[in-house]
């Protein structure tokens, strides 16, 4: 297309012209010098399509198309190893004997490698095929590829992986496709159970495609023929026009109280521009090829600022308003300038020449685009048969094992928190290693964390490489009512790994005692003691259960806590008279067996209505002979337990 551009310009300015040009687009220098009208495509025996493009020789319009032809590479494939020429390509299925609710973990793993190209045989068939097309041609590799400047140039298109979708976990990529042959991207991916399965559904049924797709995104750039034409500069018409029009033309002087402007304005002149080229002072024919239109509103711009660098010169004097914005953009020489004054004189002087004519030819690169697009389920077919990309793993190695322990607070020591015969367990736990340093590691129970956090606690240890990973150790150490300590030095004791129950060594039994208050009024007793010894973490521990006919109350209780080891405990009534004091009858054996409570009723003998009956007597003597304990009812001497122990059992003390 022939287009009419009138400007201003002078020989000494094409390559200032050619320079402007240069800078229309942000092209990187090319080295292939490719030539956009020598574009070949051939199709292969597989479907393939390469687009070659030759190579130019030579510079500017004496450049000619060389033999040398270069191809798109259009085609993305698996890389593969070097030396095994296994592909790059893995898709491993995993799951774990644990659910995921208990910390089990299922899905897939897929991560591939990929590079352009195409492979030898694909470039020996489009060798022999471009020579028959063009004798002579050699295909001498690929086209030099550049990243996509507004776009990325490496994105994948998925409904199962992508981070939105809810079927993939993470997905990580090398983020950039190559630029150059034999550059790899690499994109990974882990996918929960149903996106795992999805997938390998799209892979291993008989569809078309798989659901994964990779896009590749490049520029690359052909040589075009840009700009041609001539500009033609009609200085007789300049200077008729400047001389009509002299005092606007050189100078516009205007005068107020506060300043002086002497100068024209950058508007000024562009309006003094735009009559030069209405009345063909200036014109230019060019022929624009692929220039597009906003290129050539640039080309009349840049005409227009060689207009004002060689015929006008910035003021300095300062004129009101200063440079707008867009005065500023496009001001030669300085853009601080407050305005400009015409150069005459220059204009006379190029009288002589009185019209000069520029040819200008000009070839540019231009860019084009390459969108390479690749569905994955090529890929899949050469390496679904290969175990060493495609396969499936249980993930039960013992050494990523986590053993869980558990201990529990038994029921008989529940009750014991809450009567506060309990204060405090600790647990220790030890874990020793076949190598490194052992595991050890403590947890306690108090009534409040009972009833914050319930009556079981936990620790967790890594398995390793312990051949026995369920082995460990535990110790209890007890903090009783009165600041008893059980057992003082605690030992080690092998543990499981189903909940250990932690319990004491006795339990609570619970023991009534009656008596009838008008019997004992009828007898002058004025109260009822039932005394019992029994075996409490192997020591004899008395306690006494009283009823008084003054509280009419008969019958009392008391929870004591025996020995398990022990079946039951010794006991005697001892009585108050009113007059004769302390009575108190034998020791006898009571067998609790399993039971949690007992029951006792005062059977007052009827000889101990007679004051001088033996029985009587004697119960005065035995009175005598009763000891006070120690503290927590500790008994130290006058010990009966061990008479009964073919009844009771050994008491270990």
């Amino acid at each position: 297309m022939i287009k009419q551009l009138k400007n201003g310009r002078t020989l000494a300015y094409k390559f200032f012209i050619l320079l402007l040009l240069s800078g229309i687009s942000s092209i990187p220098a090319v080295g292939q010098n490719l030539d956009f009208n020598t574009k070949e495509t051939i199709p292969l025996n597989d479907g393939t399509i390469i687009t070659l493009y030759a190579q130019l020789t030579g510079s500017g319009s004496t450049a000619k198309p060389s033999k040398n032809y270069f191809y798109l590479p259009t085609q993305i494939m698996l890389s593969k190893d070097p030396v095994s020429k296994v592909p790059d390509f893995l898709f491993l299925k995993y799951v774990t004997n644990e659910r995921e609710d208990q910390g089990g973990v299922n899905g897939a793993l897929m991560h591939f490698l990929m590079q352009t190209g195409f492979t030898q045989t694909q470039l020996s068939e489009v060798q022999a095929k471009l020579d028959a097309r063009v004798s002579g041609a050699k295909v001498k590799g690929p086209v030099d590829l550049f990243g996509a400047e507004d776009a990325q140039s490496f994105t994948i298109t998925s409904a199962v992986v992508n981070k939105e979708g809810g079927m993939t976990k993470s997905l990580v990529t090398s983020g950039r496709a190559p630029l150059y042959q034999g550059g790899k991207v690499a994109v990974a991916t882990n996918l929960n159970k149903y996106g795992a399965q999805l997938m390998a559904a799209t892979f291993e049924k008989a569809n078309s495609i798989t659901d994964l797709s990779v896009n590749l995104l490049y520029k690359y750039y052909l040589k075009v023929t840009g700009l041609s034409g001539k500009i033609t500069v009609d200085y007789e018409k300049m200077s008729k026009m400047i001389k009509e029009d002299k005092v606007t033309a050189e100078y516009r002087r205007v005068e107020s109280k506060n300043s002086v402007q002497e100068s024209q304005s950058w508007n000024e002149f562009h309006s003094l521009y735009n009559k030069m080229v209405e009345n063909s002072v200036i014109t230019q024919e060019i022929n624009e090829g692929p220039v597009s239109n906003a290129t050539s509103e640039k080309l009349t711009e840049m005409f227009f600022q060689l207009f004002m660098s060689k015929f006008t010169t910035p003021a300095t004097d300062q004129p009101p308003p200063p440079p707008s914005e867009k005065e500023k953009e496009y001001l030669p020489g300085k853009n601080s300038a407050y305005g400009y004054y015409l150069n005459v004189k220059r204009i006379e002087q190029s009288l002589v020449k009185k019209k000069e004519v520029i040819t200008i030819n000009y070839t540019f690169s231009l860019p084009m685009e390459l969108s390479i697009t690749q569905n994955l389920k090529t890929f899949y077919n050469s390496a679904k048969d290969n175990k060493n990309c495609v396969a499936s793993v249980l993930l039960d190695d013992n050494f990523y094992k986590h053993m869980d322990i558990r201990f529990q607070v038994g029921s008989d020591v529940l009750k014991m928190f809450d009567m506060n015969e309990v204060d405090l367990v600790t647990v220790d736990v030890l874990k020793k290693r076949n190598s490194g340093n052992h595991f050890t590691s403590t947890i306690s129970f108090t009534k409040d964390d009972i009833a914050k956090k319930g009556s079981v606690a936990g620790i967790t240890y890594a398995s390793g490489d312990d051949k026995n990973a369920e082995m460990y150790q535990y110790r209890t150490q007890w903090s009783m009512k009165g600041g008893i300590k059980f057992p003082q030095n605690p030992q080690y004791v092998v543990g499981s790994m189903q909940a250990s129950t932690l319990d004491l060594p006795i339990t609570a039994h619970k023991i009534e005692f009656e008596a009838d208050p008008e019997k004992l009024k009828e007898l002058g007793i004025s109260r009822a003691i039932m005394q019992v010894r029994y075996s409490k973490f192997g020591e004899e521990i008395e306690e006494n259960i009283s009823v008084s006919p003054a509280k009419n109350e008969p019958i009392s209780s008391k929870t004591i806590f025996i020995d398990k080891a022990v079946r039951g405990y010794a006991y005697r009534m001892i009585f108050y008279h009113t007059t004769e004091g302390k009575l108190a009858l034998p020791w006898s054996p009571k067998v609790s067996g399993s039971g949690s409570e007992s029951y006792e009723y005062a059977v007052i003998p009827e000889e101990l209505a007679n004051k001088s009956s033996d029985l009587f007597i004697k119960a005065i003597d035995m009175a005598k002979a009763i000891i006070t304990p120690g503290p927590d009812g500790k008994v130290s001497k006058d010990k009966v337990l061990d008479g009964f122990k073919d009844i009771l059992g050994a008491v270990k003390n």
